[in-house]
């Protein structure tokens, strides 16, 4: 192995704990800063932290109605999520060890493969919200993945390609394709699927009652060690994404274009800034804008 194969493999896994670390603090940052806005004291920015500390301490129960694919879906979905980490633009504009492995599109099959894993999950548990739940995720997924689709189609138009390293590269480098119309409407169809999907939509929720649930549900039946895996991959899941949206979509700026150790670094501080900026916006939607009916939600994912 050479010098340089050894330093992309070593940025890799850095670039891997900095997102499996970093993913709960940013939940927390969140909710914290939500608390904040209605006046709210709130719990600490590392409470998700304890949550999931104390979850691995718990004992695992399963309902006895369920199969082993129960059983092993926090751990293969969990799997996927980390792969994803070590194949999206976090922390280098450049490809890492593992970069080539899957562009865009297939990117998007892996979330939406680990998506129908915790579908067909809930539904091996014979619970009434579980499915309830699993039903309404597919629904919104039905309008949500056409969404995604004209995204990477609108991408090849600008980059020729779906590679997100490229793309990041062309929008750093190319102000003309930055202040383009078309980027312009790829960025903010993004951002239509980004508030979904990372549950900054204020709907009805698990805070109100069981029967507004969505994502919640999927997990109703978990406990212990799996619980924890499962919201751990959540907080993983919307970290990524809201790294793709500011370093591919929105500000792909200072993200390191050459192998060079100390930006790297650098731009770890400069990405996580990036990220307080992007959580404060997603609190100021959650916390200052009416509730939506739940079924209003695809009104808002039809503008998208």
């Amino acid at each position: 192995m050479t010098s340089n194969n050894f330093e992309l493999l070593a940025l890799s896994f850095v670039q891997l704990i900095y997102v499996v670390i970093l993913a709960p603090l940013a939940v927390g940052i969140l909710r914290k800063v939500e608390e904040r806005i209605e006046s709210k004291i709130g719990p600490s920015i590392f409470q998700e932290y304890y949550n999931l500390f104390k979850l691995f301490k718990k004992q695992s129960t399963y309902p006895i109605t369920t199969s082993t694919l129960f059983e092993i879906t926090p751990y293969l979905t969990f799997a996927m999520y980390l792969l994803l980490t070590l194949v999206l633009p976090i922390i280098t504009a450049f490809p890492l060890t593992f970069g080539p492995v899957v562009d865009f599109i297939g990117g998007g099959l892996i979330f939406a493969a680990a998506s129908t894993l915790k579908k067909v999950a809930a539904l091996d548990t014979r619970n009434n919200y579980s499915i309830l739940g699993a039903s309404r995720a597919s629904s919104i997924g039905v309008f949500t993945e056409p969404i995604l689709l004209l995204i990477f189609i609108m991408f090849g138009v600008i980059s020729g390609t779906n590679n997100p390293y490229v793309i990041n590269n062309i929008l750093q480098t190319s102000t003309l394709w930055y202040f383009s119309l078309t980027h312009i409407f790829i960025a903010a169809a993004f951002l239509f699927l980004l508030i979904i999907e990372t549950g900054s939509l204020p709907i009805e929720s698990d805070s109100s009652n069981e029967l507004g649930m969505i994502d919640q549900s999927l997990n109703l039946e978990y406990s212990g060690k799996e619980l924890a895996l499962n919201k751990w991959g959540s907080y993983i899941k919307a970290f990524l994404l809201m790294n793709v949206f500011i370093n591919v979509f929105t500000f792909p700026f200072f993200v390191p274009m050459q192998m060079n150790i100390l930006n790297v670094f650098i731009y770890m501080f400069i990405n996580f800034f990036k990220m307080l900026f992007l959580i404060f916006i997603f609190a100021l939607i959650n916390t200052t804008l009416s509730k939506y009916r739940l079924m209003k939600i695809f009104d808002f994912i039809s503008v998208g």
